[in-house]
């Protein structure tokens, strides 16, 4: 068994072709080449004009743009296989709610105020990419980069999405 995919001995005018690899950028200026590393650890080099015609970076955007919830959860189902930063908050934790509650007993305003930010959760920011596959409850199955699991995102939670060149915001 070999991981090669084609032979390029074989490849001939006309011929059509298929790619998809995700990966990061090791070098952005690498003797007129952006030096890259796939997932899979292979290392090479891509002229600029194949990067700005073939490759979709999860962290630039030349525009943001202010949608519903809604709207941010179809456009994250919509752009699967395609690299996106994600923001979410994440599930509560209980002892933590527990210890700033304590902490903060207070004033009625004080103990709502801090009830309303513990409930939100905590902030979180993933780099990666989805295949549009759910839990039973509906969580995204969400590949960071950099790590070998997926993990799981409500959508209902997300707050943008960095996609196509756009930062979706919730309104």
């Amino acid at each position: 068994m070999t991981d090669r995919l084609s032979h390029p001995d074989k490849v001939r005018r006309g011929s059509f072709y298929s790619t998809h690899a995700f990966g990061t950028v090791l070098d952005p200026g690498h003797g007129g080449h952006i030096q890259t590393k796939s997932l899979d650890g292979f290392e090479y080099g891509v002229a600029p004009n194949i990067i700005a015609k073939e490759y979709k970076f999860a962290d630039q955007f030349d525009r943001t743009e202010k949608v519903t919830r809604t709207k941010l959860i179809e456009i994250l189902t919509q752009n699967p296989h395609t690299a996106m930063t994600i923001e979410f908050n994440k599930k509560p934790d209980a002892k933590k709610m527990v210890d700033e509650l304590f902490e903060h007993t207070g004033t009625k305003n004080a103990f709502t105020k801090t009830v309303k930010t513990l409930l939100a959760g905590e902030k979180r920011e993933m780099v990666g990419f989805h295949q549009n596959t759910f839990d039973e409850h509906r969580r995204l199955y969400f590949t960071e980069a950099g790590k070998e699991h997926p993990r799981l995102v409500d959508p209902r939670t997300l707050n943008f999405i960095i996609v196509n060149l756009v930062r979706y915001e919730v309104k």
